[in-house]
Protein backbone atom coordinates (compact mmCIF):
# COMPACT_ATOMS: atom_id res chain seq x y z
CA UNK A 1 0.00 0.00 0.00
CA UNK A 2 1.75 3.66 -0.90
CA UNK A 3 2.88 5.50 1.84
CA UNK A 4 1.05 8.91 2.36
CA UNK A 5 3.07 11.83 1.79
CA UNK A 6 3.98 13.67 5.40
CA UNK A 7 2.75 17.41 5.85
CA UNK A 8 6.31 18.18 5.59
CA UNK A 9 6.94 16.55 2.24
CA UNK A 10 3.79 18.64 0.67
CA UNK A 11 5.44 21.86 1.82
CA UNK A 12 8.67 20.88 0.77
CA UNK A 13 6.48 20.30 -2.59
CA UNK A 14 4.90 23.28 -2.30
CA UNK A 15 8.42 25.47 -1.51
CA UNK A 16 10.18 24.00 -4.08
CA UNK A 17 7.15 24.71 -6.91
CA UNK A 18 6.98 28.71 -5.51
CA UNK A 19 11.00 29.06 -5.85
CA UNK A 20 10.83 27.97 -9.33
CA UNK A 21 8.05 29.94 -10.09
CA UNK A 22 9.66 33.40 -8.23
CA UNK A 23 12.98 32.83 -10.74
CA UNK A 24 10.26 32.41 -13.27
CA UNK A 25 8.63 35.37 -12.32
CA UNK A 26 12.03 37.34 -11.91
CA UNK A 27 12.79 36.83 -15.46
CA UNK A 28 9.57 38.26 -16.99
CA UNK A 29 10.21 41.13 -14.41
CA UNK A 30 13.76 41.44 -16.14
CA UNK A 31 12.24 41.33 -20.11
CA UNK A 32 9.68 43.86 -19.11
CA UNK A 33 11.79 46.09 -16.90
CA UNK A 34 15.04 46.10 -18.43
CA UNK A 35 18.35 45.08 -16.97
CA UNK A 36 18.94 47.19 -13.61
CA UNK A 37 15.87 49.24 -14.65
CA UNK A 38 17.13 51.00 -17.05
CA UNK A 39 14.93 51.71 -20.45
CA UNK A 40 15.84 48.56 -22.63
CA UNK A 41 12.90 46.77 -21.08
CA UNK A 42 9.64 46.21 -23.10
CA UNK A 43 8.48 50.10 -22.14
CA UNK A 44 11.67 51.56 -23.38
CA UNK A 45 11.66 49.43 -26.41
CA UNK A 46 7.89 50.93 -26.83
CA UNK A 47 8.86 54.13 -26.48
CA UNK A 48 11.35 53.44 -28.96
CA UNK A 49 8.71 52.34 -31.79
CA UNK A 50 6.49 54.58 -31.02
CA UNK A 51 8.75 57.87 -31.82
CA UNK A 52 9.97 56.79 -34.85
CA UNK A 53 6.99 55.03 -36.05
CA UNK A 54 5.37 56.65 -39.49
CA UNK A 55 1.86 58.25 -38.88
CA UNK A 56 -0.92 57.68 -41.45
CA UNK A 57 -1.43 60.99 -41.76
CA UNK A 58 2.41 61.61 -42.40
CA UNK A 59 2.27 59.02 -44.98
CA UNK A 60 -0.56 60.17 -46.69
CA UNK A 61 0.94 63.75 -47.10
CA UNK A 62 4.66 62.22 -48.13
CA UNK A 63 2.58 60.02 -50.84
CA UNK A 64 0.71 63.01 -52.23
CA UNK A 65 3.93 64.97 -52.53
CA UNK A 66 5.33 62.24 -54.28
CA UNK A 67 2.33 62.24 -56.59
CA UNK A 68 2.36 65.61 -57.36
CA UNK A 69 5.66 65.35 -58.32
CA UNK A 70 6.06 62.41 -59.99
CA UNK A 71 3.16 64.62 -62.15
CA UNK A 72 5.05 67.36 -62.62
CA UNK A 73 7.75 64.89 -64.23
CA UNK A 74 5.41 63.46 -66.57
CA UNK A 75 3.72 66.66 -67.29
CA UNK A 76 7.37 67.27 -68.80
CA UNK A 77 8.26 64.30 -70.30
CA UNK A 78 4.73 65.28 -72.16
CA UNK A 79 5.95 68.67 -73.67
CA UNK A 80 9.31 66.80 -75.00
CA UNK A 81 6.98 64.24 -76.88
CA UNK A 82 4.90 67.13 -78.41
CA UNK A 83 7.68 68.43 -79.69
CA UNK A 84 9.10 65.86 -81.19
CA UNK A 85 6.05 65.26 -82.49
CA UNK A 86 5.61 68.83 -84.09
CA UNK A 87 9.61 68.27 -85.42
CA UNK A 88 8.95 65.68 -86.97
CA UNK A 89 5.63 66.51 -88.72
CA UNK A 90 7.15 69.38 -89.98
CA UNK A 91 9.61 67.44 -91.55
CA UNK A 92 7.12 65.53 -92.85
CA UNK A 93 7.52 61.81 -91.03
CA UNK A 94 4.52 61.84 -89.61
CA UNK A 95 1.04 62.24 -90.76
CA UNK A 96 -1.90 64.01 -89.39
CA UNK A 97 -3.62 60.69 -88.66
CA UNK A 98 0.12 59.65 -87.04
CA UNK A 99 0.21 62.61 -84.77
CA UNK A 100 -3.52 62.80 -83.78
CA UNK A 101 -3.28 58.95 -82.69
CA UNK A 102 0.31 59.75 -80.75
CA UNK A 103 -1.29 62.93 -79.10
CA UNK A 104 -4.34 61.28 -78.50
CA UNK A 105 -2.13 58.56 -76.11
CA UNK A 106 -2.06 58.96 -72.11
CA UNK A 107 -1.24 60.07 -69.47
CA UNK A 108 -2.51 63.42 -70.73
CA UNK A 109 -4.37 62.54 -74.35
CA UNK A 110 -5.24 65.44 -76.15
CA UNK A 111 -8.09 66.07 -78.16
CA UNK A 112 -7.04 67.03 -81.72
CA UNK A 113 -9.78 68.97 -84.01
Amino acid sequence: MPKEPTNKEILEAINAFSGDTDKRFDGIDGRLDGIDGRLDGIDGRLTKVETTMVTKDYLDDKLADLRGDLVVLMRKEDMKVKKLVDILKSRKLLTDKDVKQIMSMEPFPQLML
